[in-house]
């Protein structure tokens, strides 16, 4: 690598140079924007972009970090995956990590969806500008091109470009899909043509990112020399002695790097490097003679990078100026005032030092510690609150603290860096600096011959799936203990990963073992109302909710999970006054906002509706299933083409919920055969969803194709036997068709299923009057009328039920009551003449006829063909035209009525025979053809 950049050098190139210790792409290109600067060439409108960056960022990130109290006021809301697993996969959803290499491939859509979609949630309400959440969210596609473009303003001022990216083997799964996009896909634009980038790493590129472009790379493989060329590079540097030639052949097996770095060294003498059996470290440092430089060379081993400050803290006293003489060794890379030790040199130093002195290890590494600690401690002086959780510096030093710990004493160590981990690092942490803490675990236990160190650091870094989390949990309990607030924590996260994954007997277990060991756990007792909540426990689920906010009363989380336990148990003023103060605390909380939409429409405040589930789609608007609440909502307020729209959208997204609201649209559209076509669709890839099959039936029924409707709801029964919709209507058609004991079987089942149901009652209300049960009927419709005071066909049929009972005046109440709500409905119209034609007489009520038919001319398209076609009949007979009724009468079957329409004329002649002023006989010469109608339809 150092012979190619000489080379680039040599040819006025503009150089970059990055390595291991970048750990996101934003940090790439402003470490090659720095060098960039620094040779000439800044790229000012990409630096300006980069602060605007990390200052949002930050706050992103404080918010983030603020939120989870520690005693007191707000708790924890963990509403989606366990904590740590979202933030990890957090990481890759705001654009981070391209690819993440093996982590993207196990790692679930479905919770890194989430995960995102949370964090734009929360900044949307943060920040005021659209371009601030893109930045935030989506770095890459804002940072990269602005670079892009400034680097190619630079590469035209100079003959070549030239970028580094050594360690490869480390960077590679960061780095792979970002770099190929800029160097060969034009994702961001175009990379200069006169920028060449070199990859140095120990393995090969990943086929399945670079595999398609290999006719693109040059690969310049760097296989161990053999003797004669390394003996070729030896003399080039001038190393000729032949027993200096034989050591370090010895030394370095033929490893180019170690030849070139013992070449660079050129001892002019062998007096006693002929023997064969000193070690790797005491060969590197054959030729430093000075006892002084030495250690300080090893002592300067210790520290994974270097800067003057970690130097000093490294060495001894006496040695505290020579950090510009070690810069200048072969085997330590100086980069911009910050240097490292070549891999295979450190790790033999280290080796060497733990080997020889164990007490002198331990020492040397606890003083690094110490001094990391004491740089955290003047760092924190200058923040405030929980800001160190997002301060660069303050983070490098504690993982410094953290890797020297590990080293001095590694099974101590891990115990508490493990219980810093479930107490701290899970929710404080930012998820990029947490892997960079897992892989401290992994270095600290190769550097300190730990396997245990080591093994918790994969354990952790291969960690991809909420299974993977309760797996390490398991393992934790062990580790953390006896730290009971550590152990508490433990229980806690290993709950909440199981409740995601719907294991709720486990998590609930988990969280009260959680509470045994620590009863004022907020966090847990809102977790555990959480399962309860889950379980459809709901009393049980408000009480541990009730304790969680004794303990943090501003806990937004617990408060939206109370209210919908709430919700549950019908205390809807209490519900919305939860949701209410949760969405005062944090109000892009959509699953609150969803929730309170429904309460809302519960209690018939539609337009509050309309604007909570709006705003949940705001931030959601992947949300399918919310499209169809909302039209779901427009359908109940009369609003059917803007239910049609947000049930195709919902349907488009791939909401079951929202294809049976589009049917559901297109029916009261009267667009019937559409909304079965609709219907068809959908159910042939979905032909066990019980709403679709359900409204597929309404459909059939609505346009008389009364078996296809009977299968449908029969079917939708089958799946979910305590469907109330499809067994009322299933009762309707079974009605409809003269089938009155198997209606009046499903409407019990529909009450049973739904008792709160008031269009349900009536239906059975409106049957039991049919078969006769007076008593029954009218305690259906009162119930209905309780619970739906302004329903017009209750009070049509309450007060018909009223009126052959002889309670006139409270006939006329309902019809009264009815009319106020909509004095043009047909029903309340025919109604209303029947009772003035039994009361006052038929001739009183002639104005009262001649008012229905005047209506039924304006409005009879609110009624089926059947029913407009026999109505006319009874008003005729009525109004004394009895051509006219029986004309119409001869017309009947052409309009194929069926037994129920046929049935409700021979009742209706049956009641105007017993007004006053009736015709018996020529109403009894109607009747009987009608009776005979009836009959045949009820046989067929």
């Amino acid at each position: 690598m150092r012979q190619l950049e000489t080379t680039a050098r040599e040819h006025r190139a503009l150089i970059a140079y990055v390595d291991e210790s970048v750990n996101t792409v934003p940090e790439v290109m402003a470490s090659i924007s720095a060098q960039f600067a620094r040779q000439g060439h800044p790229l000012k409108s990409f630096d300006k972009l980069l602060a605007t960056y990390r200052q949002r960022r930050h706050e992103a990130d404080s918010a983030a970090g603020a939120a989870p109290p520690e005693e007191g006021a707000t708790g924890e809301a963990p509403a989606s995956a366990s904590s740590a697993f979202v933030a990890r996969a957090g990481l890759v959803g705001l654009g981070m990590v391209p690819g993440v290499g093996a982590f993207a491939g196990a790692a679930e859509p479905d919770r890194i969806a989430q995960a995102a979609d949370r964090a734009r949630a929360k900044l949307s309400t943060r920040f005021r500008s659209h371009d601030d959440v893109d930045l935030v969210m989506s770095p890459l596609g804002v940072l990269t091109p602005a670079f892009l473009s400034e680097v190619a303003e630079a590469a035209a001022s100079v003959p070549w470009v030239a970028w580094f990216f050594d360690t490869y083997e480390r960077t590679g799964p960061l780095l792979d899909t970002w770099l190929r996009d800029v160097m060969i896909e034009g994702r961001y634009g175009s990379l200069p043509a006169n920028a060449v980038v070199t990859l140095a790493g120990q393995g090969m590129l990943d086929p399945r990112c670079w595999g398609d472009y290999a006719d693109l790379v040059a690969d310049i493989p760097l296989t161990p020399f053999t003797e004669a060329e390394a003996r070729q590079l030896l003399s080039a540097r001038g190393v000729v002695d032949e027993q200096v030639v034989e050591v370090v052949l010895r030394l370095t097996g033929g490893l180019p790097v170690l030849v070139s770095m013992l070449a660079e060294a050129q001892p002019a003498t062998a007096d006693a490097v002929g023997d064969p059996s000193g070690t790797a470290v005491e060969r590197f440092l054959k030729w430093v003679s000075d006892e002084g430089h030495r250690s300080a060379a090893l002592a300067a081993a210790l520290p994974r990078q270097l800067d003057e400050d970690i130097y000093r803290a490294a060495v001894e006293d006496e040695a505290a100026g020579l950090y510009g003489w070690l810069r200048s060794l072969p085997f330590v890379n100086d980069r911009s005032g910050r240097c490292q030790y070549h891999d295979v040199v450190r790790m033999a130093m280290l080796r060497l030092q733990r080997n020889r002195s164990p007490q002198g290890w331990r020492t040397r590494h606890l003083r690094l510690a110490d001094a990391f600690a004491r740089w955290q401690r003047e760092i924190e002086e200058t923040l405030r609150g929980s800001e160190k959780w997002v301060h660069e510096r303050w983070l490098d030093c504690r993982l410094g603290e953290a890797y020297h710990r590990l080293c001095a004493a590694p099974e101590e160590a891990l115990r508490e860096e493990l219980r810093a981990y479930v107490r701290l690092y899970v929710r404080r942490m930012p998820s990029s600096c947490e892997r960079r803490w897992m892989r401290v675990l992994v270095e600290a236990g190769q550097d300190s011959g730990s396997d245990s160190v080591r093994a918790w650091g994969e354990r952790l870094l291969a960690e991809s799936s909420r299974r993977d989390w309760v797996d390490n949990m398991t393992l934790l309990i062990d580790e953390v203990g006896p730290d009971e607030g550590a152990l508490a924590r433990v229980f806690y996260l290993r709950g909440l990963a199981r409740r995601d994954m719907h294991e709720l007997e486990d998590a609930l277990r988990d969280v009260e073992r959680a509470l045994e060991i620590f009863p004022d756990f907020e966090s847990a007792h809102a977790l555990r109302g959480s399962v309860y909540l889950d379980m459809d426990r709901y009393e049980q689920a408000v009480e541990s909710l009730d304790r969680a906010l004794e303990l943090a009363p501003r806990y937004a989380w617990a408060l939206a999970q109370r209210g919908e336990a709430l919700g549950h148990l019908a205390r809807f003023e209490e519900c919305l006054a939860d949701l209410t103060r949760s969405l005062e605390l944090d109000d892009g909380n959509e699953l609150a906002l969803s929730n309170r939409s429904l309460v809302h429409y519960g209690l018939r405040d539609y337009e509050s509706a309309v604007a909570d589930i709006t705003r949940a789609l705001e931030i959601r608007p992947e949300w399918g299933w919310a499209y169809g609440d909302r039209a779901k909502i427009y359908c109940k307020v009369g609003w059917y083409e803007e239910a049609l729209a947000d049930s195709e959208r919902g349907v488009e997204l791939g909401s079951d919920y929202a294809a049976s609201i589009l049917v559901l649209a297109l029916r009261n559209l009267d667009r019937h055969e559409e909304a079965i076509i609709a219907a068809d669709r959908y159910l042939a890839s979905h032909p066990d969803n019980e709403e679709v099959l359900a409204e597929r039936g309404e459909a059939c029924r609505m346009t008389d194709r009364f078996e296809e409707a009977l299968a449908d709801f029969g079917r939708a029964i089958e799946i979910e036997p305590s469907h109330a919709f499809a067994l009322d209507r299933r009762g309707q058609t079974y009605g409809h068709i003269g089938r009155l004991g198997e209606a009046l079987a499903d409407f019990d089942a529909a009450v049973a299923a739904a008792p709160d149901g008031p269009w349900i009652l009536a239906d059975r209300g409106s049957l039991r009057l049919r078969i006769g049960d007076d008593e029954g009927a009218l305690a259906d419709l009162d119930q209905a009328v309780r619970l739906d005071p302004d329903d017009l066909f209750t009070l049509e049929v309450r007060a018909r039920c009223h009126r052959r009972a002889g309670r006139y005046g409270t006939a006329a109440e309902d019809i009264e009551r009815a009319m106020a709500v909509d004095p043009d409905d047909l029903d309340i119209a025919f109604e209303h003449a029947m009772l003035v034609s039994r009361t006052a007489g038929l001739p009183e009520a002639r104005e009262r006829w001649t008012a229905f038919e005047e209506l039924l001319a304006e409005y009879g398209d609110e009624w089926d063909a059947q029913a407009r076609a026999a109505a006319p009949v009874i008003s005729r007979a009525a109004l004394g035209d009895w051509a006219g009724a029986g004309r119409l009468l001869a017309e009947l079957p052409a309009a194929r009525p069926y037994w129920e329409v046929v049935d409700d004329v021979v009742r209706a002649l049956d009641d105007l025979a017993e007004a006053p002023g009736a015709d018996h006989a020529r109403i009894a010469a109607l009747r009987a053809p009608l009776a005979d109608l009836r009959a045949t339809l009820q046989v067929s």
